[in-house]
């Protein structure tokens, strides 16, 4: 029996998954190539067929698995009808990620900021990955407000800046999320999201 080709994107992706889990538990300076070739159950030479380095693999660890989360919260909104109901599953499912225990996301966070705007750091020079992921939020929440007006459950007006209200809502669920991963008060972040979205809400529904 013939060997089985090994897909390269498959295998990027496998080592890429073992190695979220180390970045999780260890943080992105604590973890070694070698740590992350053991997790794939691999030679740390056979990484190096995949990746040029920790640097590499930290970014397309990373990029998988926001994108894996967008693509979750496009599939568990896109056929919610109620424009409020769809702004909700969405809210729900940012707080359901920091309940996540595997992979923990507190270091992902931190490390990400870390790496983006450290000179050097994994994603300083790739800036334009995470502006493209921000952009994928922002367009999931301004998809839910436009679809609201069009169904005259929100306010009209709210279509001209629907760009930056969408902006401005995820930097506000960015900036108290990451207040309470400090602070380790996850019940009291869910409430703090919870009140400001439904003055959110109030404020645009018709």
């Amino acid at each position: 029996m013939p060997p089985r080709l090994i897909n390269k994107t498959e295998k990027c992706n496998e080592i890429a998954a073992a190695a979220l889990y180390l970045f999780a538990e260890k943080g992105y300076a604590a973890t070694s190539v070698e740590q992350i070739a053991d997790a794939a159950g691999i030679g740390k030479g056979t990484v190096y067929e995949y990746f040029s380095s920790k640097e590499e693999i930290f970014v397309h660890a990373i990029n998988n698995w926001i994108m894996d989360l967008i693509n979750r919260m496009v599939e568990k909104t896109r056929h919610i009808e109620d424009p409020v109901h769809r702004l909700n599953a969405f809210i729900g499912i940012i707080k359901d990620v920091l309940k996540v225990q595997e992979p923990d996301p507190k270091k992902l966070f931190a490390d990400i900021d870390q790496q983006t705007f450290m000179p050097g750091g994994a994603f300083y020079k790739r800036r334009h990955i995470i502006k493209d992921m921000r952009a994928a939020f922002c367009d999931l929440v301004a998809d839910i407000l436009l679809d609201g007006v069009s169904k005259k459950v929100f306010k009209a007006e709210i279509a001209r800046d629907v760009r930056k209200i969408a902006v401005n809502l995820l930097a506000y669920i960015d900036g108290i999320g990451m207040h309470y991963l400090i602070m380790e008060e996850y019940q009291e972040f869910e409430e703090q999201v919870d009140f400001y979205i439904k003055g959110f809400v109030d404020a645009i529904v018709i």
